[in-house]
């Protein structure tokens, strides 16, 4: 076992006792400030920046080689709230060890890795002089708040970051007992509102069959946009998106998740709708737009009755994006497609706009990961994007090098749910790999 682990297990510790909420905008302070002084007392070079309500830390473990290149570790230090609270069988915010597994809030999302990869970087210090590769921490506290201000940090300390060579995410899932996931992308993101007001205010609804509900008007201006078979109604919405190459799709086909897994794990009581429209599973999982709907709201919602035509309605809904598609650009085309569709009085507002982005998992120091990470795991699944989204095409833009995600969760982690967990072993696993990455820079350059 390595020499740091229990100190790291400590502040591992302490970092899941600060409830570092991003959407309540709790504790990201604490847990900001936290870090930084965690950092600076491991030898780094730190800089703090709390212009935005979600600190930035850049932390820089320097080489005394004069050409090192440099590796970027990416991560964040916000958790998802503990809701509901009643089905957690530990404290979620005290780390617990259990039968090999620890658990607690943001120790699988994303406060394992933090300290399982500052716990690599002292791992290599502690055996020789200096690092063979200069090694930054970037660590924002909004990821699980759309990565607010982000940007914005990444803009600010954009000189910070030159020759690098790799950035590594903080996602991506052990499979069974030993398959490691590593992708190289996701998709970007628009979510927005959209608003019907029919009325100055709520009307009796015995007047319902002569006036307009603004419920009703909403739903119809949400439907307008989609087909029954899901397909998005909006004119031009692929016109700029990036076809994926053979190699990427055949990638995709590789991975965990099926449709037959799909509906094991969440029970669906619905086809598919690739099932419905014949298209391919895969091709619209990781390379096509969706239209969701996140809640709606409109009139009474208590208990009893109460009979009313409501005067306003308002839905929060998404579209996740393919690289390719330019947020302002597909949120244009929505507001136009609502008054083309005879919807115009319908207010439209955006709310978080990322682009998608895609790594070329065929580059030298990808391929170089992906090699020491069969060394460690016993199968490795390569994967060009992930269907989820966050701030890669950000960092890719600021940073300017190559993307890759690989993580210590698991497939029971319960990410964002719940009882959150991580295997000791992952733990384990991914020290040594991140460790093998930092070497590795020693032995080719």
């Amino acid at each position: 076992m390595s020499s740091n682990r229990e100190k790291n297990l400590q502040v591992l510790s302490d970092l899941v006792a600060i409830p570092s909420v991003s959407a309540r905008r709790e504790g990201l302070d604490v847990a900001a400030k936290y870090l930084r002084d965690v950092f600076r007392d491991a030898g780094a070079e730190v800089t703090y920046d709390d212009s935005f309500p979600a600190p930035f830390v850049l932390a820089k473990f320097l080489s005394n080689r004069p050409d090192a290149k440099t590796l970027v570790l990416y991560n964040h230090y916000d958790v998802q709230p503990e809701d509901p609270i009643a089905l957690w069988e530990t404290d979620p915010f005290t780390l617990t060890e259990k039968d090999g597994r620890l658990y607690g809030r943001g120790v699988a999302d994303d406060k394992g890795h933090i300290t399982a990869r500052l716990e690599a970087v002292e791992d290599y210090l502690a055996l020789h002089e200096t690092l063979p590769v200069n090694v930054y921490f970037v660590v924002e506290g909004a990821e699980e708040s759309g990565s607010e201000h982000f940007k914005d940090y990444l803009e600010k300390y954009a000189y910070e970051f030159e020759n690098v060579d790799l950035v590594i995410w903080e996602s991506g899932t052990v499979h069974g007992d030993d398959r490691l996931e590593v992708f190289g992308g996701n998709k970007g993101i628009i979510t927005f509102t959209l608003s019907a007001r029919t009325a100055a205010e709520d009307i009796h609804s015995s007047f319902a069959a002569v006036v307009d509900s603004a419920a009703w008007r909403l739903i119809d201006a949400i439907a307008s946009l989609r087909g029954q078979d899901g397909e998005i109604l909006i004119d031009g919405l692929y016109d700029t998106a990036r076809e994926p190459n053979e190699r990427e799709q055949a990638l995709v086909r590789g991975g965990e998740v099926t449709p037959e897994s799909l509906k094991r794990d969440f029970g669906l009581r619905r086809p598919l709708l690739t099932e419905t429209t014949g298209e391919d599973f895969y091709d619209n999982l990781f390379f096509k737009s969706n239209l969701n709907i996140e809640g709606i709201q409109s009139g009474y919602q208590g208990p009893g009755v109460k009979t009313v035509t409501p005067a306003s309605a308002t839905a929060k809904l998404e579209i996740r994006l393919v690289p390719g598609q330019e947020p302002q650009d597909v949120f244009d085309k929505l507001v136009g497609q609502l008054k083309r569709n005879g919807f115009g009085d319908v207010e439209a507002t955006l709310t978080l706009a990322t682009p998608g982005y895609l790594s070329d998992m065929s580059a030298p120091r990808i391929l170089s990961l992906v090699t020491l990470a069969e060394q460690l795991y016993q199968t490795v699944e390569v994967s060009p994007t992930s269907a989820g989204t966050g701030p890669m095409y950000w960092a890719n833009k600021y940073i300017g090098a190559s993307i890759a995600a690989v993580g210590l969760a698991y497939d029971g982690s319960q990410i964002h749910a719940p009882n959150e967990n991580i295997r000791l072993s992952d733990y384990e696993h991914h020290v040594a790999l991140v460790a093998a990455l930092i070497a590795d820079y020693s032995e080719k350059d």
